[in-house]
């Protein structure tokens, strides 16, 4: 078991990446021209993957080398491959849109908690249309800190979808600059190279493709959690007057992290537990009472500070009990499979089984939260570690997972994971995940169609380049 370091002393070293950063520059370009131009859906797919593939290649070769490049290079080469991705249209994704609706309804004195696009604003609205069908009558999901911003957005730029757009990618882009900060200053913490966190959590494939350019709000939960937990870390390595500040403005932090996704409330929970441990005994209460107390209180002052008032603990019912199936969760896929079986009998058993299976998991989620809390209190486990694992079983035992959930897990695990076969297992996992999501729709025929051809010219290019490193010099 590794504690916490709380004196991280930077070291990096240089060494050069010859032609990896623009072959993965190269490869977004592709992306982004092949989302812009009027292309056919079925090549709109297939130059869009393999610009996919692309950056996804380099990326994993450049992982290989990451431990010896600098985080300032690694830096770099993130601003250099997300510049085109800010002039791209939203892709992977609509959300963003959700998040226009859901910011129009609040700028208009209506409750964003308690009405869905649809009913707040009429199902002809030109905002409602560009809502996806599924979340048409969806009150907003997200806590208060998150629905009042889109409600400032919505009043600077009212129901423009491109000023929308701007200024939450703008956001977004606030959390993983958070992120960039916290990444290396946690790793050197947990004894992981702080240049192998960069790569594994900055420059992520699912960062870029769902936080840059894709506009989802777990950009800034996240970037808000982290930085959050570096400040309480940073304060428990400090004495006097700045100790009880910082651990003060990391729980603000993170707990305004939780009141954009409720979810972030996990990373708390963590460190909490970590910190009573190193308490002591007259100090124990006070921070197992102090951080949810402190949680407590910044939700509070949130809530009332919007004015958008409680219902968004209400609405979180709605999306806990998975109102839209979500074909990557594990849990719906055991109902969908016992959906299937009974078609077989005449039996519509689907449903029933879902929610079963959803139930089984929630149960079994806060058991092994549970164990994973009580094993970093006994000091078995990293509390930065157990929240990336914890997060981990969430999207497991979930009823609701997207490829950009990965994020939870993804920034916690890239500082904590000691071992390389677990990062790369991690990798593994991103990259997969990164490009089965086409970045735009178009029917099932251009997608099949357009993977088949994406398949084609990735697998005859790393043949070619295979065969040219096999060949005598």
């Amino acid at each position: 078991m590794q504690n916490v370091k709380l004196d991280p002393a930077p070291v990096e070293v240089e060494v050069e990446v010859p032609g990896l950063h623009w072959a993965g520059f190269a490869g977004v370009v592709v992306l982004v021209l092949a989302t812009w131009l009027p292309l056919p859906s079925v090549l709109v797919v297939a130059l869009g993957v393999i610009g996919m593939a692309a950056f996804v290649v380099s990326w994993l070769l450049l992982g290989r080398r990451a431990a010896d490049v600098s985080v300032r290079r690694l830096y770099t080469i993130a601003g250099l491959v997300s510049l085109p991705l800010l002039a791209a249209r939203p892709l992977f994704s609509g959300d963003v849109y959700s998040y226009l609706a859901q910011g129009v309804i609040a700028a208009k004195g209506l409750d964003p908690y308690a009405l869905g696009p649809a009913a707040a604003l009429g199902a002809a609205s030109p905002v409602t249309l560009q809502v996806s069908h599924y979340w048409q009558d969806t009150p907003a999901p997200y806590g208060p800190a998150f629905v009042g911003l889109s409600r400032v957005i919505a009043h600077l730029v009212g129901e423009s979808v491109v000023g929308t757009v701007l200024l939450h990618r703008l956001l977004e882009l606030i959390g993983v600059v958070l992120l960039a900060w916290a990444l290396p200053r946690l790793a050197r913490r947990a004894g992981v190279p702080p240049s192998v966190a960069v790569w594994l959590g900055l420059l992520n494939p699912l960062v870029l493709w769902h936080v840059v350019v894709g506009v989802h709000n777990d950009g800034l939960m996240i970037g808000l959690t982290v930085a959050g937990l570096e400040l309480v870390y940073l304060g428990a390595a400090r004495a006097g007057a700045a100790r009880p500040a910082l651990i003060a403005a990391g729980v603000v932090l993170v707990s305004a992290g939780a009141n954009v996704k409720i979810v972030a409330v996990a990373a708390l929970c963590f460190v909490g537990v970590d910190l009573a441990r190193r308490a002591r005994p007259a100090g124990k209460a006070a921070v197992l009472v102090g951080l949810p107390v402190g949680f407590a209180l910044v939700t509070v002052l949130i809530t009332l500070g919007s004015g958008l008032g409680f219902g968004w603990v209400r609405a979180l019912a709605g999306v806990s009990s998975g109102a839209v199936h979500s074909w990557l969760a594990p849990t719906n896929e055991l109902g969908f499979l016992v959906g299937g079986v009974g078609k077989l009998a005449g039996l519509d058993l689907t449903d029933s089984a879902i929610k079963v299976f959803s139930a089984v998991g929630a149960v079994a989620g806060l058991v092994v939260g549970a164990r994973l809390l009580w094993l970093t209190y006994q000091e078995r486990l990293h509390p930065l570690l157990g929240a990336g694992l914890a997060f981990a079983a969430m999207l497991v035992l979930g009823p609701v997972v997207q490829p950009w959930y990965l994020l939870w897990m993804i920034a916690l695990l890239a500082v904590s994971l000691t071992t390389e076969r677990a990062r790369w297992i991690l990798a593994g996992v991103s990259a997969v995940l990164a490009l089965v999501l086409p970045p735009a729709g178009g029917g099932a025929v251009a997608l099949v169609v357009g993977y088949l051809i994406a398949a084609g010219v990735v697998g005859a290019t790393l043949h070619l380049r295979r065969a040219s490193l096999l060949q005598p010099v």
